[in-house]
């Protein structure tokens, strides 16, 4: 458990199956956040996002395979930069133009929001490709270790899970830029248990560029979920996908914190 903000919950409404909370000081909705607020999530529900974003809950996401794509994250960044001519004529970039990949500002350093401008929306990017100076795409980097997830019929690498390109356009969209360069490290089970020893070659490290997905109507669902449920200070219904979940909630003792 990432955190434990049980003291905020007001109420919970065993009838309609929601919990009501105090709604100071929300979260923005993030770019892993907003898949599942849209039902589209493999891993959270809009309920235990709700929760998450009201700072009641937070699953602990510490596992082998969230850590070694933290410490392999700058690793393939500075791999993606020795090699960035690639991208020239993957982005349909005219001969001459100079690319490079500029590096995301700290989180530490940014409150862990690169998007301060933005009310609803916010969080933090892998970094940019830039073309002459100037940014050209959102850089979202990513480590798998299921390889045909990405490849297409004809064994190219053009698949990316719906999840991410939302994740990756809403950054694209608030950054107000239109392509996305997909940078995917692939490792062996091996290889989470020692990440420190894995190192990027042209076999596991792959590029798929991508243009954004049109964000309008999923930014403007997400922002009316937001104000619907967050702004209020109650979470939609929860499933029985939540029951654990729940259990957890009504375990809390009042008083304590």
């Amino acid at each position: 458990m990432a955190y434990d903000g049980r003291y905020r919950i007001e109420d919970i409404d065993d009838v309609e199956r929601i919990v009501y909370f105090d709604p100071f000081k929300i979260k923005k909705i993030t770019g892993t956040r907003l898949a599942p607020i849209l039902g589209k999530g493999d891993f959270q529900t809009p309920f235990s996002v709700a929760l998450d974003l009201a700072g009641i809950y937070r699953e602990d996401i510490r596992t082998k395979y969230v850590k070694a794509g933290n410490v392999l994250e700058p690793v393939l960044r500075s791999h993606l930069g020795k090699n960035v001519s690639l991208l020239i004529s993957l982005l349909g970039l005219p001969e001459g133009f100079k690319a490079a990949i500029e590096e995301p500002v700290p989180g530490e350093m940014c409150g862990y929001d690169h998007f301060h401008n933005e009310n609803v929306f916010g969080g933090l990017v892998d970094g940019y490709v830039t073309a002459d100076g100037k940014r050209n795409a959102i850089l979202e980097i990513k480590t798998s270790g299921e390889r045909e997830k990405w490849m297409d019929e004809n064994g190219n690498y053009t698949n990316v899970a719906e999840q991410y390109m939302l994740q990756a356009s809403l950054y694209a969209e608030l950054s107000r830029l239109d392509s996305i360069v997909f940078l995917v490290g692939f490792l062996e089970e091996a290889d989470y248990d020692r990440p420190k020893l894995w190192a990027p070659n042209d076999d596991n490290t792959k590029i798929i560029i991508k243009k954004k997905l049109d964000m309008k109507p999923y930014m403007k669902e997400a922002a009316d979920w937001y104000n619907e449920y967050m702004k209020n200070g109650l979470t939609p219904e929860w499933t029985d996908a939540d029951k654990d979940l729940v259990k957890y909630l009504k375990a809390y003792k009042p008083g304590k914190r």
